[in-house]
Formats: C-alpha cells, structure tokens, sequence
C-alpha cells in the first residue's frame, strides 16, 4: 500500500470575480492539506474547509452550484456541501434548487463570510476528483449574476500503517449513550467533533485522555463521532447511538 497522501488543493479561477460593483472571494487561494481516510470505515469523512466573502459594497444573495465530474471521479464517492445556514444532505448539489425542496440563499452583507466547506465520504475507496463550486448572484431571479467559481481538487487513499494501528484501536463508549461518553485512551486524537447523519456538526470539544462528553440535550438518534488529531486530520469516525433515559 502506497504511503497515503491525500492532498487537498483549493484553487480560484480568480480570487476575486468582478462582475459590475458585486464581488467575492474564496479562502484560502491556494490550500494543501495531507490527511488521512481510514477506508475500512463507511462512514469516513473528509472535509475540504473554505469561506467565501462578500468583498463589494452591497448584499448579495448567493447561489451555490455543485458540479462533479462523473469521468474522471470516484461513482462510490459521496459529496455534501456546508455554508453558513446548514449542512445539506448527501445527493444535494445546490442551495436554490425549488424543484428539490431547497431554497436557502446565502445572503451575505458587505464583508461578510460563510463557510464553504466539501464533505466527502470516500466508501472504501481512494481516488482523485476535482469538484467544483459555482457561485451565482439571484436577486434578480430573471438575471443571475455569475461570480465565479472554486475547484476542490482531492485525492484520497488509505490511511498509513502507523496510524491505521492506532486509529483502529479507538473506541467511543458507552454505546449506545444515554448523555456522556468517552474515547480509549490515544496520545493522538485532540479533537471531538459530534455531527448527525446530515454531516451537521453538533457538538465539539477539546480532547484530553480520561475525559468524557456531554450529549444528553441532542435528541435521541444515530451521530457520527469524529476524531480528529492536532492538524484536523480525521484519525477514524464511528457511529454512536444516543438513547433517552426511560423514566
């Protein structure tokens, strides 16, 4: 098995789109990251971190379009997108798309920013692909102002020997939970992240070995408990059952 290196390239067509006084930007411009997928787990998640901002005068009511490439991607490979009023489930390419349900523009004032951020769950399987976000201005609905558009470009493959023997041996428990939980003992996991079976996140908290977390106020359900070193890399995810108490 190859070294894994999976390598996260945010590149700009251009980092501002200028179209009359509306603009925006991405950030960053140009960002690498080397992280690791443990492919053994169906549910292993990367997620590609961006922020777009309103860099001209005036509000804009953002449309977002996801486009990926069904040559040159990974089938198995599943995508959803983050921005400042949700994560959307997988299989949802835009957030103005009145025929799917959707319709949640990102209005953004003058300076202001949301989150763009790509999850994507490989399912086992390692492989490149270039994704890309379109924007689009829509206050006039009959005239959308194209602003540009950011390319993801990801390859993901297994984890390397040394921390797939440590990422294996954590577990989350009491599972199910009724409200507190904790992790083995690992001198590499730093950070928890709780997200729900949307990929919204949930719950956070700083790592320290012997420590548990609360969950008792999230409903009762199926989340996702992330695991993540002192880079953010993701070491493993699990799934975990939150239960009520029974009076």
């Amino acid at each position: 098995m190859k070294k894994l290196l999976l390598g996260f390239t945010l590149s700009l067509l251009a980092s501002n789109f200028i179209f009359g006084q509306l603009t925006i930007a991405v950030h960053p411009d140009d960002l690498t990251y080397t992280l690791q997928a443990d492919l053994t787990d169906e549910y292993a998640e990367i997620i590609a971190h961006a922020t777009v901002t309103n860099t001209s005068n005036q509000s804009i009511k953002l449309r977002w379009l996801l486009d990926v490439p069904t040559t040159d991607c990974i089938s198995d490979w599943k995508y959803l997108v983050c921005d400042v009023n949700a994560c959307y489930s997988i299989g949802t390419i835009s957030n103005i798309n009145p025929g799917g349900g959707v319709n949640v523009p990102v209005v953004l004032a003058p300076g202001d920013s949301s989150r763009m951020d790509l999850h994507i769950r490989p399912v086992f399987v390692s492989g490149c692909c270039v994704p890309t976000i379109h924007f689009s201005e829509i206050t006039n609905a009959n005239s959308p102002i194209d602003l540009g558009s950011a390319a993801y470009n990801v390859c993901i493959d297994n984890l390397s020997s040394l921390k797939e023997t440590a990422a294996l041996a954590i577990k989350a428990f009491p599972n199910p939970s009724t409200g507190q939980f904790s992790i083995t003992d690992n001198p590499l996991v730093k950070k928890i992240v709780v997200y729900n079976l949307l990929g919204k996140q949930v719950r956070s908290f700083e790592h320290s070995n012997g420590k548990s977390y609360d969950i008792s106020n999230a409903p009762q359900g199926l989340y996702l408990i992330s695991m993540q070193d002192a880079n953010g890399e993701v070491l493993k995810t699990v799934r975990m059952t939150k239960q009520d108490l029974r009076p």
